[in-house]
Protein backbone atom coordinates (compact mmCIF):
# COMPACT_ATOMS: atom_id res chain seq x y z
CA UNK A 1 0.00 0.00 0.00
CA UNK A 2 2.68 2.52 0.54
CA UNK A 3 3.79 2.26 -2.54
CA UNK A 4 0.88 3.18 -4.42
CA UNK A 5 0.70 6.52 -1.98
CA UNK A 6 1.50 9.58 -4.27
CA UNK A 7 2.00 13.17 -2.50
CA UNK A 8 1.58 16.27 -4.46
CA UNK A 9 1.02 19.94 -3.39
CA UNK A 10 -2.68 20.89 -1.64
CA UNK A 11 -4.94 22.73 -3.60
CA UNK A 12 -8.02 24.83 -2.54
CA UNK A 13 -10.53 21.77 -4.12
CA UNK A 14 -8.58 19.54 -0.69
CA UNK A 15 -9.16 22.14 1.48
CA UNK A 16 -12.42 19.91 2.63
CA UNK A 17 -10.49 17.14 3.40
CA UNK A 18 -8.00 18.32 5.00
CA UNK A 19 -10.20 19.90 7.26
CA UNK A 20 -11.88 16.85 8.12
CA UNK A 21 -8.25 15.02 8.54
CA UNK A 22 -7.50 17.94 10.82
CA UNK A 23 -10.68 16.97 13.33
CA UNK A 24 -8.88 13.70 14.15
CA UNK A 25 -6.38 16.37 15.74
CA UNK A 26 -8.52 18.82 17.21
CA UNK A 27 -8.24 20.00 20.95
CA UNK A 28 -10.69 22.02 22.90
CA UNK A 29 -8.11 24.82 23.25
CA UNK A 30 -8.94 28.33 22.28
CA UNK A 31 -7.10 29.32 19.34
CA UNK A 32 -7.07 25.73 17.86
CA UNK A 33 -5.59 27.53 14.77
CA UNK A 34 -4.56 24.49 12.42
CA UNK A 35 -8.55 23.74 11.70
CA UNK A 36 -9.30 27.29 10.84
CA UNK A 37 -10.70 27.15 7.08
CA UNK A 38 -8.87 30.77 6.68
CA UNK A 39 -5.78 29.25 8.28
CA UNK A 40 -5.57 25.99 5.92
CA UNK A 41 -6.74 28.15 3.15
CA UNK A 42 -3.96 30.57 3.95
CA UNK A 43 -1.11 27.75 3.91
CA UNK A 44 -2.36 26.40 0.76
CA UNK A 45 -2.36 29.68 -1.52
CA UNK A 46 1.48 29.80 0.06
CA UNK A 47 2.62 26.44 -1.03
CA UNK A 48 2.75 25.11 2.10
CA UNK A 49 0.63 22.14 2.80
CA UNK A 50 0.78 18.61 1.06
CA UNK A 51 -1.33 15.70 0.78
CA UNK A 52 -0.72 11.72 0.72
CA UNK A 53 -3.36 10.18 -1.61
CA UNK A 54 -4.02 6.66 -2.12
CA UNK A 55 -6.45 5.90 -5.47
CA UNK A 56 -7.51 9.77 -5.57
CA UNK A 57 -8.78 9.36 -1.55
CA UNK A 58 -6.70 11.83 0.51
CA UNK A 59 -5.00 9.54 3.19
CA UNK A 60 -2.52 11.99 4.93
CA UNK A 61 -1.30 15.30 5.14
CA UNK A 62 1.45 17.57 6.26
CA UNK A 63 1.95 21.88 6.22
CA UNK A 64 5.31 23.89 6.74
CA UNK A 65 6.01 26.60 8.27
CA UNK A 66 9.60 28.38 7.65
CA UNK A 67 11.19 29.87 10.97
CA UNK A 68 14.40 32.07 10.72
CA UNK A 69 17.22 29.16 9.49
CA UNK A 70 14.73 25.74 10.79
CA UNK A 71 11.70 24.16 9.00
CA UNK A 72 8.82 23.37 11.10
CA UNK A 73 6.09 20.55 10.76
CA UNK A 74 3.13 22.63 11.27
CA UNK A 75 0.60 20.02 10.62
CA UNK A 76 0.78 16.26 9.86
CA UNK A 77 -2.11 13.56 9.75
CA UNK A 78 -3.05 10.46 8.40
CA UNK A 79 -6.52 9.03 8.93
CA UNK A 80 -7.49 6.52 11.06
CA UNK A 81 -7.43 3.14 8.68
CA UNK A 82 -4.26 4.35 7.15
CA UNK A 83 -2.14 4.42 10.14
CA UNK A 84 0.52 2.05 10.97
CA UNK A 85 0.98 1.44 6.97
CA UNK A 86 4.12 3.80 6.24
CA UNK A 87 2.03 6.87 5.37
CA UNK A 88 3.45 8.69 8.27
CA UNK A 89 6.92 7.60 7.95
CA UNK A 90 6.83 8.71 4.01
CA UNK A 91 5.14 12.19 4.76
CA UNK A 92 8.06 12.93 7.23
CA UNK A 93 10.88 11.30 4.36
CA UNK A 94 9.17 13.87 2.47
CA UNK A 95 9.41 16.57 4.90
CA UNK A 96 13.34 16.14 5.50
CA UNK A 97 13.20 16.36 1.41
CA UNK A 98 11.28 19.49 1.15
CA UNK A 99 13.73 21.32 4.33
CA UNK A 100 16.77 20.12 2.67
CA UNK A 101 15.25 21.64 -0.64
CA UNK A 102 14.28 25.01 0.25
CA UNK A 103 18.20 25.47 2.03
CA UNK A 104 17.23 24.02 5.49
CA UNK A 105 19.09 21.72 7.20
CA UNK A 106 17.20 21.33 10.98
CA UNK A 107 13.88 20.34 11.03
CA UNK A 108 11.26 20.61 13.80
CA UNK A 109 7.85 19.78 14.61
CA UNK A 110 5.84 19.72 18.48
CA UNK A 111 3.19 17.39 18.90
CA UNK A 112 0.94 18.10 21.48
CA UNK A 113 1.25 15.35 24.86
CA UNK A 114 -2.47 14.01 24.43
CA UNK A 115 -1.19 12.52 20.47
CA UNK A 116 1.14 10.20 22.18
CA UNK A 117 3.51 10.81 19.09
CA UNK A 118 6.84 10.35 21.16
CA UNK A 119 7.77 6.83 19.73
CA UNK A 120 6.95 7.77 16.25
CA UNK A 121 9.45 10.68 16.00
CA UNK A 122 11.98 9.23 18.32
CA UNK A 123 11.77 5.74 15.74
CA UNK A 124 12.64 8.15 12.95
CA UNK A 125 15.89 9.91 14.03
CA UNK A 126 13.93 12.87 15.68
CA UNK A 127 15.83 13.92 19.03
CA UNK A 128 13.17 15.30 21.98
CA UNK A 129 13.87 18.16 23.97
CA UNK A 130 13.40 17.73 27.48
CA UNK A 131 11.48 20.62 28.76
CA UNK A 132 8.18 20.68 27.48
CA UNK A 133 6.36 23.61 25.90
CA UNK A 134 2.65 24.81 26.86
CA UNK A 135 0.41 26.49 24.74
CA UNK A 136 -3.28 27.41 25.86
CA UNK A 137 -2.35 25.17 28.85
CA UNK A 138 -1.48 22.63 26.63
CA UNK A 139 1.80 20.58 27.22
CA UNK A 140 3.63 19.54 24.01
CA UNK A 141 6.82 17.76 23.30
CA UNK A 142 9.59 19.34 20.60
CA UNK A 143 11.27 17.41 18.10
CA UNK A 144 14.17 18.17 16.20
CA UNK A 145 16.63 16.48 13.71
CA UNK A 146 19.59 17.87 11.43
CA UNK A 147 19.40 16.56 7.87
Amino acid sequence: MENDIKLRKAELKDKKDILEIINLLYLDMPNFVWGKDDFVEKQITNGEYFVAEDDNKIVGIISFRQREDRMYIETIAVIEEYRLKGVGTKLLDFAKKFTLENGLNTLRVCSFCEYSAEKFYLNRGFSLFKKLGKYNNHKFHRFEIKL
